[in-house]
């Protein structure tokens, strides 16, 4: 098992004002567990550096316009960092912004999936996990917004459709946050199934179940929305129910996933500031990798691309990180230092939540393929029902026809 981290230290050099969640000490970080784990030497890691995704590659799903805007953006920093001698950054959408460095580490960002992808089709990495920034799966075809810049999951999936003509293309989200970028890029095509699992109501609004995608693309969009409080209990079972099945029925040829770890239990203490927020832990992310990883390898031949999105607590996504890529590496343990999710005082009816889902998306009674089919010659030859042997002691006394209907006197 050969896996690619993906990173360059550009990642570092987009910069946004101080106290913006998404900073560069989250990539810090998690580059610190590695080290600190000796994971960067382990057997059967090894690290690419990303190319730049050229225009053509971003213009597949971005228009050209708003990537001349972010170019010029970086241009107008860089004059001003050399005017202020500061680091400036300056606006570009909600919650975004662009520093000097922004248009080169963005462009990195969204060539680091690309760079994963040769590398899988040569046969030469058999994964990869990108850890990159700025995200992008808020980004929309004209517009960053939600601290993304470009789609870098988008881009991959056009890109794996365009130049290597794959005819069907998986994106999974567990990001705490709805990819509206992503969503609205695929929402007609189905060669993309997008499967988004999310709190909601939440930013960025979007991501009702009803969104089923539309024209040729209505049922390759697939939105579980979960209300705050939601924790691995319901998690499991909808990535066993709804996802492997759903997965199973489009049958990808390559999986990518956006990663973003803000569903842990512990951002809702920080970042996301809702209470009680999402109730996952780093083990309970390890296990849902777990079903994607087993479902790449039956569907696709192995083909997984993990790429960063959320996470802001700095050790929740470094954790979260290190247990992805140990677990790409074919290993199992996680790397938790939070722990399990406090309880709360109610949960989910999840045996109604999952029977609707899979209602809603046609799953009714679906078989996946690698599912025992029932030997029929054996149930035929069983009894129906237990067996039950009677003495004539057991057995009721023989009723008085004669005198059951008669009234008493």
């Amino acid at each position: 098992m050969t896996t690619a981290l993906v990173y360059d230290p550009i990642f570092l050099e987009h910069h946004v004002p101080q106290g913006h969640p998404e900073r560069p000490q989250r990539m810090e970080m998690s580059i610190g567990y590695l080290k600190a784990l000796n994971w960067l030497e382990r057997p059967g890691l090894v690290q690419l550096a990303p190319r730049a995704a050229s225009m053509e590659e971003l213009t597949a799903v971005h228009e050209r316009e708003y990537i001349q805007e972010v170019e010029a953006l970086s241009q107008q920093a860089a004059a001003a960092d050399a005017d202020t001698a500061t680091s400036n950054s300056l606006p570009l959408g909600t919650d975004t912004f662009v520093s000097a460095k922004t248009y080169e580490a963005a462009l990195k960002a969204a060539g680091a999936p690309l760079t994963a992808l040769d590398a899988i089709m040569k046969g030469e990495i058999n994964n990869a996990y990108c850890l990159v920034r700025p995200p992008g799966h808020h980004a929309v075809a004209e517009a960053g917004f939600g601290f993304c810049v470009f789609n870098n999951v988008a881009v991959a999936a056009r890109y794996a459709l365009d130049h290597y003509g794959l005819e069907r293309v998986m994106i999974i989200d567990y990001d705490v946050h709805h990819g509206n970028g992503t969503q609205e890029m695929f929402y007609d095509d189905p060669r993309v199934l997008y499967f988004s699992v999310h709190q909601f109501p939440f930013f960025p609004g979007t991501g009702e179940t009803e969104e089923l995608g539309e024209g040729a693309g209505t049922g390759t969009t697939i939105n579980i929305a979960l209300p705050a409080g939601s924790g691995y209990e319901i998690y499991e079972p909808i990535f066993r129910q709804i996802l492997a099945p759903a997965a199973d029925r489009f049958n990808p040829q390559l999986i990518l996933v956006s990663a973003g770890f803000d569903a842990h239990w512990k951002e809702a203490e920080g970042h996301t500031g809702v209470q009680p927020g999402m109730r996952l832990s780093t083990a309970g992310f390890a296990k849902l990798n777990e079903i994607i990883i087993k479902l790449a390898d039956t569907l696709c031949e192995g083909r997984l691309i993990m790429v960063q999105e959320g996470g802001y607590d700095l050790d929740v996504v470094a954790s979260g990180v290190a247990t992805s890529i140990n677990q790409l590496l074919g290993g199992v343990e996680a790397v938790d230092n939070y722990g399990q999710a406090p309880d709360i005082d109610y949960q989910l009816n999840t045996d109604v939540v999952i029977s609707e889902l899979r209602r809603i998306h046609q799953l009714t009674g679906y078989r996946m393929r690698n599912q025992a089919k029932p030997d029929r010659e054996k149930l035929l030859r069983e009894v129906k029902g237990p067996v039950i042997t009677k003495t004539p002691a057991s057995e009721p006394a023989p009723t008085d026809s004669n005198t059951c209907c008669q009234d008493e006197e």
